[in-house]
């Protein structure tokens, strides 16, 4: 399912222009196409960020048209001592931990970092060939790429190891006596898709996009790049966490634990340039990091309390200023004494647009809004061609 790269909402489709989340236009500074929530243009804040990017700053050729995305004009202003007035976007958090990760934890043929989820470019070893459809590193004695599945029409027997690629794991296809590294989503010489199982470890997770067996501190799937499920059990107090209120990972040792077993905490350490800025209620020079309580008391942290004052409750209002049921005439958008046959055709053109046939494929919450509104119109037509019946009798 696509997403914004910006806000990592998912895009959505709009039912006769309500709601709905698609992209908009890419931002002149990082190249990225971002939704319509996240294109900014025409502010002040927009116009000095360009001026001080110049010509030379910007990536794309929409550049002219001076717009950038939520997380770029979050850097900027942030850069220039500044508090922006917006949330800070989810996806300038996951490029900027994308841009700092040393992708420790990745090993070779992992596809993405299970840290950061940065899809990862292997280069080919020992002048080796690349494969002419997708790019992956190859090898001279491979019949098919491994990466894309594209046939390279060669007839190479089947190796254990082919300099310096790890071929560890039989072929699954009947018949081919080929091996394969652990995560090659479709075998080097018959080609066939590899569907990895979980781990032979008791309660690891496996990826719900393409079954590759994962371990519990990964973050992301390492084949697809998929964020990885949660294991079964809290790490912290063995918890079952499909039965917890919430869980989340921890920012050090990456482990998914218990809402009971976490908090936000400050370390009084200066923030680096990728961690998100000084948040309230954090000391000078600390910075907010969601940690588990094993490791918060390893590294000394404190806890972080941000305590929000209650919303007032708006009283209800009296019924005389309660809006009145619309009429039937104001439903169906006609004037009052409008011939009959013509109201018909008004109906049968609204009814039409709200039929479930139409809106199957949206939301519950939309299907819910067009039931509604079918129920309004029904009403409303039932209720003028009784009318006109009492009218003629």
């Amino acid at each position: 399912m696509s997403v914004c790269p910006c806000c990592l909402e998912v895009l959505t489709p709009a039912l006769l222009g309500l709601g709905g989340r698609r992209l908009a236009g890419s931002c002149g500074l990082c190249g990225d196409e971002v939704c319509q929530h996240c294109l900014r243009s025409g502010s002040p804040d927009v116009e000095v960020l360009f001026q001080n990017a110049g010509p030379e700053g910007t990536k794309t050729a929409r550049a002219s048209r001076r717009q950038a995305c939520a997380s770029c004009l979050w850097d900027a202003l942030v850069a220039r001592g500044g508090t922006p007035s917006f949330p800070e976007p989810s996806g300038r958090r996951r490029r900027a931990a994308q841009a700092d990760c040393t992708h420790p934890q990745a090993l070779r043929w992992m596809r993405c970092c299970p840290s950061c989820g940065l899809e990862l470019e292997w280069e080919a070893e020992h002048g080796n060939p690349r494969c002419d459809a997708c790019g992956a590193p190859s090898h001279e004695a491979f019949n098919a790429c491994w990466a894309c599945g594209e046939s390279f029409e060669e007839e190479n027997e089947a190796q254990d190891s082919a300099e310096g690629y790890a071929l560890d794991f039989d072929c699954r296809s009947r018949g081919c006596e080929g091996r394969v590294a652990w995560l090659m989503p479709y075998c080097p010489w018959c080609a066939t898709a590899q569907r990895w199982r979980p781990s032979k470890e008791e309660g690891a997770p496996a990826c719900v996009g393409c079954e590759a067996k994962l371990e519990p501190t990964w973050a992301f799937c390492t084949a697809c790049g998929e964020e990885a499920p949660l294991p079964e059990e809290c790490f912290s107090c063995a918890a079952l966490l499909d039965q917890v209120d919430c869980a989340a990972r921890c920012e050090h040792c990456r482990r998914m634990v218990c809402g009971d077993c976490f908090g936000d905490y400050s370390l009084p350490e200066p923030p680096s340039p990728v961690q998100p800025g000084v948040k309230k209620g954090a000391s000078p020079g600390a910075r907010e990091l969601l940690l588990c309580t094993v490791c918060a008391e390893e590294l000394g942290a404190r806890p972080l309390v941000e305590e929000e004052p209650p919303e007032p409750e708006e009283p209800e209002p009296p019924a005389a200023a309660r809006p009145a049921p619309s009429s039937p005439w104001e439903v169906l958008g006609v004037a009052p004494g409008t011939p009959l046959a013509e109201v018909k055709r008004v109906y049968l053109a609204l009814i039409t647009q709200y039929h479930p046939d139409k809106v199957a494929q949206l939301g519950p919450k939309l299907q819910a809004l067009a039931a509604e509104e079918t129920r309004k119109l029904n009403q409303a037509w039932s209720e003028l061609r009784q009318r006109a019946d009492r009218g003629s009798a």
